[in-house]
């Protein structure tokens, strides 16, 4: 079974959120092989850091 991580984000300036659910594979194809995640947010533009966390609900 693949391991799945859920990647969270939250505007401090506008308030949007947005959560993905992708596998390791997925997240490097995606963003690269780079320590952290860096996202802009759709609405203000505003580049955030990304919170990458295992999901243990990925099942559910």
């Amino acid at each position: 079974m693949t391991k799945k991580y859920r990647i969270k984000t939250s505007c401090p300036q506008c308030g949007c959120s947005g959560v993905s659910h992708l596998s390791e594979e997925e997240i490097k194809k995606r963003y690269g092989d780079v320590p952290n995640i860096e996202l802009e947010c759709h609405e203000c533009m505003m580049i955030m850091d990304a919170d990458v966390q295992e999901d243990t609900n990925a099942d559910e």
